[in-house]
C-alpha cells in the first residue's frame, strides 16, 4: 500500500465512515474524499491534518509506506475491538492500555 488514498480509505472504513461521513466532518462534498481516496487530487497539508484528527491517526500514517499495525492480540480479536477501541480511544483511553486489558483478560480465560 503505498499512496495517501489507499490509507484514508483504509482507516476510513476502520473508523466505519461513509465517504459522504467524512465528506461531512471535512466540510467537503463525497466527489472530493472519493478523488483524494482514487489520488485524482493533491492532497494539502491542511487536509491531511483534518482527515488525520477526524480518523484519529497521526498524519504520518497517511503518508508514510507503511500502515501501523494494531498488535497482534487486537488483530486476533477482530472488528469488535476495533469498534470498542474507538469508543474508548473517545474516552481518552490509550492503546497500550487496552493491550494491557486484552493480556489481562486472557489470562484470566486461560483459568
Amino acid at each position: 500500500m503505498n499512496g495517501y488514498g489507499e490509507k484514508i480509505k483504509l482507516y476510513r472504513k476502520l473508523r466505519n465512515l461513509s465517504q459522504d461521513d467524512l465528506g461531512d466532518k471535512l466540510g467537503v462534498t463525497k466527489s472530493y474524499i472519493s478523488k483524494l481516496e482514487n489520488e485524482k487530487t493533491p492532497l494539502s497539508l491542511e487536509t491531511l491534518g483534518k482527515i488525520a484528527e477526524i480518523l484519529s491517526v497521526d498524519p504520518k500514517q497517511l503518508i508514510n509506506n507503511k500502515i501501523q499495525e494494531p498488535p497482534d492480540e487486537l488483530k486476533e480479536a477482530g472488528a469488535e475491538w476495533i469498534i470498542l477501541g474507538k469508543k474508548m480511544e473517545e474516552q481518552g483511553i490509550t492503546p497500550e492500555q487496552i493491550e494491557q486489558w486484552v493480556k489481562i483478560v486472557k489470562a484470566y480465560e486461560k483459568d
